[in-house]
């Protein structure tokens, strides 16, 4: 933002008048945080960063897995611990770890994806796998459960429309043979009755 010529200038000014408002108003430039902030750093060097050790290994992927990628979004925004430090024990940049925070936020653990890694193609079919015999037996025992269900629910509407039968006691051929009779449980009743007979 500033030369290095325009704070040696600013400081050089500070040291011989003693004033930082003074300073401010003699150049215009810079605010009194920025002059406070060059007064405290005068004379030290600027620590330099560490540099982060990017390499594309199987150990250190350039594009890691969305299992890492959430662990590590687990670290840092969960269990408190530091972007920084993080970062720079896993080897990835902080820019990184919010740019996985943000996908995240935007799209869940899906956008945490690596895309880069896969390739186009043409994907399988399935239905070439599944032979003509077995979609014919499931559609036989679809058929199968469908009616089932078609016969139970019919049971269950006749059972509720005639007040004397008492469904718990029927079996299922029992209940079946009250639908095929219309709902009338009386014929039925008496049809038993006379194959209990004959027995």
């Amino acid at each position: 933002m500033y030369s290095e010529e325009q704070r040696t200038k600013a400081l050089h000014v500070f040291h011989e008048i003693g004033s930082v408002t003074d300073t401010v108003r003699r150049f215009g430039y810079p605010s009194r945080k920025h002059l406070y902030t060059w007064i405290r750093n005068e004379g030290k060097t600027k620590e330099k960063r560490k540099k982060l050790k990017l390499k594309n290994t199987t150990e250190h992927p350039r594009n890691p897995s969305a299992e890492f990628k959430l662990q590590v979004l687990r670290r840092c925004f969960e269990n408190g611990e530091s972007v920084k430090s993080v970062s720079e024990e896993i080897g990835y940049s902080r820019v990184s770890i919010y740019m996985w925070r943000k996908r995240y936020l935007q799209g869940g653990v899906a956008s945490l994806m690596n895309t880069k890694n896969i390739r186009p193609g043409k994907l399988p079919d399935m239905d070439e796998k599944i032979s003509s015999e077995e979609v014919e037996s499931l559609r036989k025992q679809m058929y199968e459960l469908q009616l089932e269900v078609d016969i139970l629910k019919e049971t269950i509407n006749v059972l509720k429309k005639d007040p004397r039968v008492d469904w718990k006691d029927l079996k299922n051929r029992e209940k079946g043979a009250v639908i095929a009779e219309g709902g009338n449980f009386a014929m039925l009743l008496i049809k038993y009755k006379k194959k209990e007979r004959v027995a």
